[in-house]
């Protein structure tokens, strides 16, 4: 390639008190930020639609594409405000009940008032950060009895997760259907439903963005046990997903992090789906200047492994060193891109047997072949970018479309420079736009070669049917 290689993992970053001004916006877009996270679970929705506003102006002003995410804050049980502090010893007995329930001497209430009927022989119940852990021994009536198997303490207001929970708890509650509603109302481009259990879920929020008159596109968390072992069907149902390690580590246990973030990493990246690798990547850059050397490998290890993209946290949202977060994020993923394979290229067309997925693949093998400087995908949807994508191409992934909210939905893809041109009245004009684009934005210099796509018809979605192999011409006088 005569191009030099643009950064290709895109990177999500959390606003809060440490960025929500213009000047650090505007500072965090330099340093690269792809898409700003509303975090919905902190802050009212007067501060998260003044983010939002915020965050589209400064990349209006920094000429760029930038994409909107709200995250949920999901169903969060706790211990209620009554806890007395305790330290449980390995072995203890304790017993759990709901909000509302008879409270005998030395039981622990949860502010829930269904909590019993969440329970399963299988369940633990894992308090704060996973200490201390509990094993379900006996439920009767409105009780729960537990034991220990691991020390911790026990205090007021305390997250307490339920592993193999009956589907009583509502996956979407009256919080999330008020931020749902400004998601909506802000136009954002990605929501990300947290504790996710089934692709049920899934489609409960798919279907009240629809009634909102919504486009965003759906990201599922996977950090419950229940939806690493549903991951398939949860793919199905979604846009994307999030390895969202915090919760997930909570629940099944540090030591099973790995394995299975490396695993949903490849099933997402086989089957198209954007999967964003987050929590605790550069966790010490809360309060440091610069990364430690474990965190470098995380960040280095998610992208290798094929992650769409990598997201800060508490990082940005308070940290002190937010912009430095991010150019150390964005130093260490342009390094690991150099590994000689991605291990999340996708292996085949998906879906078998459709036409324009096949034609994209070969535009990508045929990239790939000629050593061209870039791929050039003309696009009404974003679905042929995300078709070359999922191969992790050496190539950049130039996408042009007429949609200005497509454009927004394709900076979460791995290595797609989305652009938002004038529909062309015809495929030669749609052609010569395509050359211009990655001349002047893509970088390709005159004479490189790139491999562009293009349909009988333009603005046509499914339509591609044409691989082309062009010489980026100089600019005209």
């Amino acid at each position: 390639m005569n191009v030099s290689t643009p950064r290709r993992t895109k990177i999500v970053a959390t606003l809060g008190p440490a960025t929500e001004s213009p000047e650090m916006l505007d500072r965090l877009l330099a340093a690269g930020v792809d898409c700003i996270r509303i975090n919905c679970s902190h802050g009212t929705q007067e501060e998260q639609r003044h983010r939002t506003a915020e965050a589209r102006a400064a990349a209006e002003r920094a000429g760029r594409t930038v994409g909107i995410l709200f995250d949920l804050q999901g169903p969060k049980l706790r211990l209620s405000t009554d806890t007395e502090l305790r330290l449980v010893g390995s072995g203890d007995l304790i017993t759990f009940v709901g909000s509302g329930a008879a409270v005998e001497r030395g039981d622990v209430v949860v502010d829930f008032p269904d909590f019993v009927a969440l329970v399963t022989e299988r369940s633990e119940l894992v308090i704060g950060d996973g200490l201390p852990r509990f094993a379900v021994r006996d439920i009767c009536a409105d009780r729960v009895q537990a034991v220990a198997l691991s020390a911790g303490p026990l205090s007021a207001r305390k997250g307490i997760n339920v592993t193999y929970a009956r589907p009583n708890l509502p996956a979407i509650t009256d919080k999330d259907v008020g931020d749902l509603a400004l998601a909506a109302e802000v136009e954002a481009d990605f929501v990300a439903l947290s504790f996710v259990r089934s692709a049920a879920d899934m489609a409960d929020l798919s279907a009240r963005l629809v009634a909102l008159g919504s486009r965003a596109r759906t990201v599922a968390k996977i950090e419950k046990v229940e939806a690493y072992e549903r991951l398939d069907e949860i793919l199905d149902a979604s846009d994307g997903i999030m390895v969202a390690r915090g919760d997930y580590g909570v629940e099944a246990g540090v030591e099973r992090v790995p394995l299975m973030q490396k695993d949903t990493i490849h099933r997402a990246t086989q089957v198209g789906k954007l999967v964003i690798t987050a929590t605790q990547m550069l966790e010490s850059m809360i309060h440091a200047a610069e990364p430690t050397r474990a965190e470098a490998a995380d960040v280095a290890n998610a992208v290798i492994d094929g992650s769409s993209a990598v997201m800060l946290s508490a990082e940005t949202g308070i940290g002190e060193y937010p912009v430095e977060a991010v150019r150390a994020m964005a130093m260490i993923a342009h390094a690991a891109e150099e590994y000689p394979v991605i291990h999340g290229r996708a292996r085949g067309v998906h879906p078998p047997g459709s036409a324009p997925a096949t034609v994209l693949h070969a535009a990508v093998q045929l990239a790939q072949a000629l050593h061209a400087d870039a791929l050039v995908i003309p696009t009404a949807t974003g679905g042929g970018a995300r078709a070359c994508a999922k191969y992790r191409p050496d190539q950049p992934i130039i996408a042009l479309t007429h949609d200005p909210i497509v454009s927004q939905q394709l900076t979460l893809e791995w290595g797609v420079i989305p652009v938002t041109a004038s529909l062309a009245e015809s495929v030669e004009e749609l052609v010569d736009q395509s050359l211009e684009t990655a001349r002047d934005i893509g970088g390709v210099p005159v004479d490189g070669r790139v491999v562009l796509t293009a349909g009988r018809r333009t603005g046509t979605p499914g339509a591609t049917s044409l691989i082309m192999l062009r010489e980026i011409p100089p600019k005209g006088p």
